[in-house]
């Protein structure tokens, strides 16, 4: 089967297209992804009463099983008194806090010493710009994609199975093209990078001839289209509905959104760690909490997350550093709970190019995490023609690295005085906030 699916990805778009129509996206991608989807269908047919108890019973199983065979759990329930089975949700409470910095000193002794799969190697930047690195498997993907696919049909948006156009994931090497189509996922993708008032009839040109009826982008970029949209009098022939995640959302760029070119923009709120998932539901703002996800207790607007999906590294009382505000009216989607009416901490400045483009931040974590020769890093919009690229070096520190960062941005920002150095610490606010994008423009 993988023989095959190499094969066909290296052909023609044309036999791409065929092939990939012909077999239905969920056949393709395997039962632990359409059996999670269907379950996840069910319950939304539950009663909360029922859906809690799911998750009480999912979170039971974790902590038992972190017990057993994960020996850096083992003891810290032994040391705070936690039961192998709790009898309530509040048992796991008596348990600290686990970061960033504990999973990278604990690596071998938070791995399931039970699991005898195959395992991967899951990596991220973080919205503090400091790298973050986890094992999971290939299930954990399955599975995550079924949630992000009824997070998306919980506001009549489509996925997979329909086209979807995105802004976003796509950084084209000088003469590329500003599009291409991935049959496989059946999504167009465009480059975020060089949306400006020159180039935006194109783009909404572009995305109508895809006939899709949603867009996926940054929250920010949605607002920045949608405005440049309405001062050139260009309108969406076919998008019905905005998907964005991975930063914030302003209710400023919902309103924008929705009243320059009519389209209402929806979102989730996840992370690569998978221990907690929120979603937006149809023509609510506020956030539906997915109980069968995970556990997440929110402390002093903390979120802390309990991840049900990972059988590799389980993640127990995750802190990700992202905060929300608790909604406290006490609705429901359906099963679903209405928790959280947003969060907080994920957002950065964007930054400017010369030409009239702005570029999310999101887009320059993809970047850095990627550039082994990088610990942490913070980017610095000093003028419209300067950006500073702070850094500092991890152990995998080489003479490449510098080159790599220096393409990286060019690709992103075009030509500008680039100034690169390396840092022994990044500067925090006075609050103790880090900002990974600093626009002083």
């Amino acid at each position: 089967m993988a023989t095959a699916k190499r094969f066909i990805k290296k052909s023609p778009n044309f036999i791409q297209k065929v092939y990939f129509n012909f077999i239905p996206f969920g056949k393709r991608y395997g039962k632990e992804y359409t059996s999670t989807l269907s379950f996840l269908n069910s319950t939304l047919n539950w009663t909360p009463t029922q859906l809690k108890e799911y998750q009480f019973n999912k979170l039971k199983q974790v902590v038992a099983n972190a017990y057993d065979n994960v020996p850096y759990y083992h003891k810290l329930m032994i040391d705070y008194g936690v039961k192998k089975i709790i009898d309530n949700p509040s048992d796991i409470n008596k348990l600290p806090l686990l970061t960033k910095q504990l999973v990278k000193d604990n690596w071998k002794d938070l791995i399931n010493q039970k699991y005898n799969g195959k395992s991967l190697l899951f990596k991220t930047s973080g919205s503090t710009g400091q790298k973050f690195q986890f094992l999971g498997d290939d299930n954990l993907y399955k599975r995550e994609a079924a949630f992000v696919h009824r997070a998306f049909s919980l506001h009549n948006a489509k996925l997979y199975n329909s086209r979807t156009v995105w802004v976003r994931r796509y950084a084209p090497k000088s003469g590329d093209p500003i599009s291409y189509t991935d049959y496989e996922l059946n999504r167009t993708y465009l480059s975020p990078f060089n949306v400006s008032a020159d180039t935006i009839k194109s783009y909404v040109n572009e995305i109508n001839k895809t006939k899709a009826k949603t867009l996926v982008t940054y929250p920010s970029l949605a607002n920045f289209m949608a405005t440049l949209m309405k001062e050139q009098n260009l309108y969406f022939d076919n998008i019905t509905s905005i998907h964005c995640a991975s930063e914030m959302v302003l209710p400023e760029w919902r309103d924008n959104v929705y009243k320059s070119i009519g389209v209402k923009l929806y979102a989730h709120y996840g992370m690569m760690e998978k221990v907690s998932f929120f979603c937006n539901i149809l023509n609510d703002d506020r956030y539906a909490e997915n109980l069968e996800y995970g556990y997440t207790e929110i402390i002093n607007n903390e979120v802390i997350g309990t991840g049900f999906l990972n059988d590799v590294m389980p993640l127990i009382r995750y802190s990700p550093g992202d905060k929300a505000i608790i909604d406290t009216t006490g609705d429901n989607f359906l099963s679903l709970p209405i928790t959280v009416k947003d969060f907080i901490g994920r957002s950065t400045d964007m930054i400017e190019t010369p030409d009239g483009r702005k570029l999310a931040g999101v887009n320059f974590y993809t970047m850095m995490y990627k550039i082994p020769g990088v610990e942490m890093f913070q980017i610095i919009q000093k003028s419209l023609n300067c950006i500073e690229v702070q850094y500092i070096k991890s152990s995998k520190f080489s003479n490449q690295t510098k080159q790599q960062i220096q393409e990286g941005m060019v690709d992103r920002v075009g030509n500008c005085n680039l100034i690169i150095k390396p840092v022994t610490k990044l500067n925090r606010s006075k609050s103790g906030k880090f900002k990974t994008i600093k626009n002083e423009l």
